[in-house]
Formats: structure tokens, sequence, C-alpha cells
């Protein structure tokens, strides 16, 4: 079923490939305002990825996404430079104590530390990288809250950007199950369980005891609000759509195994109000205008720096063409 865990460690090694990179290698692939970038940084981060993700380079065109993306990563490996000289330069900069406090609530999403170390473990991180990029995760966000100001959103941007998104805010007729997993081999143990919910028992307790779907276990079964986009299979659907809001299914075979089903909840098809949405809207906004802010002033401190490419197959194509 659904993993929540695996979101984490995606996040996790999205950002280490967007990380800083370390200095003081003699064999360097960029030097960005004196400061170098090294080639065996580059190279690892590549590597990393081509181990979590090695379809990504295969086929006929493989090596050529390679170089493509190794020149997309040098690129974010010199702007990360960049952005973190100009927080330097401005005296910004993130305590171990502040670095602690954003790793606990990183952790809080875990049912545990030891699946917290197994997500890291599964993202190839240490303790130091996950250091390293949240220290220049927070120095990017208080350079861009300089940058920024006290932005305020108006209600007339709010409900100019709702009349003209209207599409964005339809919500479709869902439903919101719980189950428990059983192994295919494990009907006996199905069917002493769903007596024990008949009798009263506590539905989610048991799935957290009994559940083998490591996605929903923790959350007592609860599988979220079903989405047209990622549909459950087949058996489980129709047994879904037979049942009530609070009503318990008998054992549903599925190539997984046994569930046991419980709706918690449905919604009709609605359109939801402004009301509702206004909050969200004017974080899109604030999103965006600071997405923008950061492009421009990245465009603006990149084209006063020095920035040197040693490794020709990796400089913008613009500057191959042009020599």
């Amino acid at each position: 079923m659904r993993t929540p865990r695996l979101l984490l460690v995606m996040a996790l090694v999205f950002a280490l490939v967007t990380g800083l990179a370390a200095c003081g290698s003699n064999d360097v692939a960029a030097i960005v305002n004196g400061e170098e970038i090294s080639k065996a940084d580059l190279d690892e981060q590549v590597d990393r990825l081509r181990e979590q993700s090695p379809q990504m380079f295969e086929g006929e065109d493989g090596e050529a996404r390679i170089l493509d993306f190794k020149r997309r990563l040098l690129e974010n490996m010199i702007d990360n430079v960049l952005v973190r000289q100009a927080a330097e330069e401005r005296g910004i900069t993130v305590t171990d104590e502040e670095l602690d406090a954003q790793i606990d609530e990183l952790k809080s999403g875990f049912p545990s530390e030891d699946d917290f170390n197994t997500a890291l473990a599964d993202a190839n991180l240490t303790m130091d990288d996950l250091r390293d990029q949240l220290r220049e995760q927070l120095a990017t966000q208080r350079l861009m809250e300089e940058l920024m100001g006290d932005t305020e959103v108006t209600e007339a941007e709010v409900s100019e950007y709702y009349e003209g998104n209207q599409a964005q805010f339809a919500e479709q007729a869902a439903t919101r199950a719980s189950h428990i997993l059983f192994e295919p081999e494990d009907r006996a143990t199905a069917e002493q369980v769903l007596g024990e919910i008949r009798g009263g028992a506590d539905f989610a307790e048991l799935a957290q005891e009994y559940s083998k779907d490591p996605g929903s276990a923790s959350q007592g079964g609860d599988l979220g609000w079903s989405d047209p986009a990622r549909p459950f299979v087949p058996e489980f659907t129709e047994a879904m759509e037979n049942l009530g809001v609070g009503e318990v299914s008998d054992l549903v075979e599925t190539q997984f195994g046994w569930h046991i089903i419980k709706i918690e909840e449905r919604r009709e098809e609605r359109q939801r109000p402004l009301t509702e949405v206004a909050e969200q809207i004017e974080q899109m906004i604030l999103q965006q205008r600071n997405a923008e802010a950061y492009q421009a002033f990245l465009d603006e401190i990149r084209a006063a720096a020095d920035i040197e490419i040693l490794i020709d197959e990796l400089k913008p194509v613009a500057d191959e063409a042009s020599e």
C-alpha cells in the first residue's frame, strides 16, 4: 500500500542532491569566487542518484542523460555556494541548537528513532550530511526573509486568485478507509481478528498490532482519502463501495493478502468555498513571490560572481558555442 516514510526518504535524497559542495579537492569541477567545488563531490552525488534510481540512466541515451544531469547538478551546486556566500556576507548564521531542534522535528514524523535512522540509511545519508543540508536551508530561508521583508497578501489578491482558479479547488467524491492486512497464509488469524472487531474490539489498536501494511499500520490502519490517480486494487475498491460509514467488511482477498476494511468517512463532490481555502491561497501567493525574489536575487549575484567551470563537457552549451 502507501508508505509515508518513503516520501521523507525521497525528500532527504533530493536535499542531498541539491546540497552544498565541499572544498579542498585537487580535482576541481568549478571555482566560485575563489571557492572550489570538487569533482569528487560532483561524482559522488551522481553515483548516489544512479544507485537510488538506476532506471533513470538506462537505455541508448543513458549516457547523454547522465551528462545532462551532471551539468544541471553542477549549476545547482554553484548556485548553492553563491547563496551561502551571500548569507555569510550578511552575517546570517545557524546555531547547533537550532539544527538540533530541526532534527527533532524531523524525527517526530517517524514512529521511532530507529525508523528515522533507517530512512537516513536508505537515502545513503549520514547525520552530518543532514545537518549540513539543514544548516544551508535555514540560512537560505533567513536570507530570503531579509530580501522579502514584511510582504502581505491582500484579501483582493486572494479573491482574484480564487476566481481565476476555480478548478483547483474542486473536490472530488472520495472515501477515507482503514484496513488491517494479513499475509495470504494467515487467514485463520484474520478470521480471529475479525471476530474480535465484531465483538467490539478497537479497530485501530488491532491494526497497529496485526497489520502487515507498513504504510498504514502505525496509523491504526488509516489509508487516508482515496485518490483516483492512485486507485486501490479492484477487489479492495469493490468492497469499499459496498460498505457504509462505520461499517466493517468481511475478509477481502487481494494479491496482497487478506484485508479487513472499515469505512471512516465519505465526502461528496463539491467546490471548496473561498473561506475554506483563503489561507492556503495566501501561502501559495507568498511562495510564488519568494520563488520570484529568489530567482531575481540569484540572477543578480551570478552576474556579479567570478565563476569558472573547469570541466569542458560540463560547461553550459551557450558558453561552448561562444568559444
